[in-house]
């Protein structure tokens, strides 16, 4: 069970913020620093603080994007070293993606975004043989953004989806998935919705939704406010698993109401309570 309180959650920000460095040597040091928690936990919780990082900081860099195109040259001339852009996104403490992305929109201006994203994905196709290269070692030197991490958090994604599909199977559990209900004509669908609820800690749970990521409070509300809260009102109660855990304030938080629970794992057998048809005998003959 991976429930953080506010003041190791705080504890683990706080490391993440002060950390000089690239992001994927934060994730190792992550691990070492704080041992009690699983590498996907730690994992989650630096990918939310970058991407707040960046959401904070972005604007600026791009306000600034002719000074570090000139950087990059200047320090181009000097040297034909793969990692310029990797030392600068470490000073400007941004993804190193974020900023080979910004700094291609700006030097092929007339680029359309598809053929900039193009360049990130097969940097063979950047005409400058040596920002190519700084674009390609940046590409896979990065974990926090960047077409290889999208991908891999994709497949995270399915791979959990997957995992609640399994384990209601197993449970015993008859259900519709998201396919299933957008067949149906549903715009905004949870995982999972039962097409028979069952009792988890003495709730009627209609419907699982799958979150392979930390749940922390504002992700949380935003989730809350963008999917959860549609399901309940449409559905009734149901659960919220976050796999890789979540910060013990948001199981109580007001927004929830009565209709969302949350949990950092399916639900055992033990307290899962399936409802049961008690037919006459002469129909079960029959059937």
């Amino acid at each position: 069970m991976v429930v953080i309180s506010t003041e190791q959650y705080v504890e683990i920000q706080n490391y993440i913020r002060d950390y000089e460095g690239l992001s994927i040597d934060c994730s190792v040091d992550l691990v070492k620093q704080f041992p009690a928690y699983p590498k996907e936990t730690l994992g989650s919780i630096l990918s939310k603080e970058v991407l707040q990082r960046v959401k904070t900081s972005h604007s600026r860099i791009v306000a600034k994007s002719a000074a570090l195109i000139s950087e990059y040259k200047a320090a181009a001339k000097q040297t034909a070293n793969h990692d310029i852009l990797l030392k600068m996104a470490a000073k400007l403490r941004v993804p190193s993606m974020v900023l080979c992305r910004i700094i291609l929109g700006k030097i092929f201006s007339t680029s359309t975004r598809q053929e900039i994203a193009e360049m990130l994905r097969m940097p063979d196709m950047i005409p400058d043989s040596l920002l190519a290269v700084n674009v390609s070692y940046s590409l896979y030197s990065e974990n926090m953004d960047g077409p290889i991490t999208d991908a891999i958090r994709r497949c995270i994604g399915e791979e959990y989806e997957d995992r609640t599909k399994k384990l209601a199977r197993a449970a015993g559990m008859v259900f519709y998935d998201e396919g299933d209900l957008r067949r149906t004509g549903y715009d905004k669908t949870p995982d999972l919705k039962l097409a028979i609820p069952f009792a988890y800690r003495g709730r009627v749970i209609n419907w699982i939704e799958s979150k392979a990521s930390f749940g922390d409070v504002d992700s949380h509300r935003r989730y809350i406010k963008d999917q959860l809260a549609s399901y309940g009102n449409r559905f009734g109660p149901g659960i919220v698993i976050y796999w890789f855990g979540y910060i013990a304030s948001i199981a109580d938080c007001p927004e929830n109401g009565n209709e969302v629970i949350v949990t950092d794992g399916f639900p055992e057998q033990h307290e899962i309570e399936l409802l049961s048809f008690n037919l006459p005998k002469s129909l079960v003959d029959q059937s």
